[in-house]
């Protein structure tokens, strides 16, 4: 009989089922005594929709979607909701992830960590800020999305100051967006962490990314944004980290540059500016 991580994971990888029902399944696991349960069992315990049933029925019981996630060569592990492993923070969010799929090391999320996001056109502006901020303590992690621009320099600049990183991707862990960034992925999974919700093989999708930027606010203590336009992700990323009551961050920028233009309007809004490295390593020295 499958353990309950065992089932949730095989819940996870079939199709069909959202997070919302991820979530009920697994609140019905933390009390039950019995999971040896049909794939409409489950389909009812989790209020799947009906018109769901059908598809994932057929995958759930198709084949074994446990070795999927499990091919060793890759090192891929994996951690659920229901266990005492499970980053504590991402439980304070809003739709946290029923399963975490992780390269690295899972300790590490339990560190002091600040969040870089910003455009994926970012400038040098974003690095050399990057430069100076990131003159913290050695327990300090950083966490970011892996994406091309400020995440890649977030990244990049983590390891040049001896810190730890923390990747969040929208694919599986054997997968690579950008595929420039994978040597960069590779190495934030050797020194650091690289996480994801997704299984091996999934590659990237739109709808991915918010769902990605979830995660990295919910796991952060405070959230830095670089350069950002008006409308974007990284502003998206933000609104994410308040609604968590997070500390979030903006670098000041110049006017009459339309990266500046997020940042400029999060700080009107009640954001911090950033100015200096003193203000993250106050802000964290709390969670030493």
């Amino acid at each position: 009989m499958l353990t309950k991580k065992q089932l949730l994971l095989k819940v996870h990888l079939a199709k069909g089922f959202g997070p919302a029902s991820e979530l009920r399944l697994a609140a019905w696991l933390v009390t039950s005594h019995n999971w040896a349960l049909s794939a409409l069992e489950i389909a009812q315990i989790a209020c799947l929709p009906e018109r769901y049933w059908t598809t994932f029925q057929a995958s759930f019981v198709s084949r074994d979607l446990q070795v999927k996630c499990a091919h060793h060569e890759c090192r891929v592990q994996y951690v659920t909701i229901l266990e005492t492993a499970y980053p504590q923070r991402l439980l304070e969010t809003y739709c946290p992830p029923v399963v975490l799929f992780y390269r690295g090391n899972l300790q590490l999320l339990k560190r002091p960590c600040v969040a870089i996001v910003g455009a994926r056109q970012a400038t040098q502006y974003t690095k050399q800020a990057l430069q100076r901020l990131l003159e913290l303590s050695p327990a300090t992690t950083i966490i970011s999305g892996l994406a091309q621009g400020a995440d890649a320099m977030a990244h990049e600049v983590t390891m040049q100051k001896g810190l730890r990183p923390i990747g969040v991707i929208g694919t599986g862990l054997n997968c690579y967006y950008p595929p420039q960034n994978e040597r960069l992925q590779q190495q934030v999974a050797e020194e650091g962490i690289l996480i994801s919700e997704y299984g091996l093989d999934v590659t990237a999708k739109k709808h991915h990314f918010p769902a990605r930027n979830r995660i990295i606010a919910g796991l952060c203590h405070s959230l830095v944004v670089t350069e950002a336009r008006q409308k974007s992700g990284s502003l998206i990323t933000a609104n994410l980290a308040l609604q968590a009551n997070r500390n979030v961050y903006a670098l000041p920028g110049q006017i009459n540059h339309s990266l500046s233009a997020g940042c400029n309007q999060l700080i009107l809004s009640g954001a911090t500016p950033l100015l200096n490295q003193r203000l993250l390593m106050d802000e964290l020295h709390y969670f030493d």
